[in-house]
């Protein structure tokens, strides 16, 4: 029983581990999109919202990770975006719809 208690706890580090990596590069792309479009990067930071396993698609299993940020044009309104990841790889990522000042 101890020794399965050691691989838990192993694996609930690595994963904290591995999302913290994770996180650091969605926050990094989130940044990098709001610069593109000209719009405020708020709180500096992404937070995860989803989290599954998922196969790659060369059928390897991997962990999928949604990261939501919030971004604004004006400083008041706050709007939303996410980024879809699979392991440290961007899937996909999007920013809603926002007002133009």
């Amino acid at each position: 029983m101890g020794w399965l208690l050691v691989i838990l706890l192993s694996f609930i580090a690595w994963l904290w581990w591995d999302g913290l990596g994770a996180k650091e590069i969605a926050r990094q792309k989130a940044k990098q999109l709001c610069e593109q479009v000209g719009v405020q990067f708020l709180d500096d930071t992404v937070v995860a919202r989803k989290l599954r396993l998922c196969r790659h698609r060369d059928g390897r299993m991997g962990i999928y990770r949604r990261f939501i940020f919030e971004f604004s044009t004006d400083g008041e309104l706050r709007y939303q975006g996410y980024i879809d990841m699979l392991g440290n790889v961007i899937l996909d990522s999007q920013m809603e719809a926002y007002r133009i000042p």
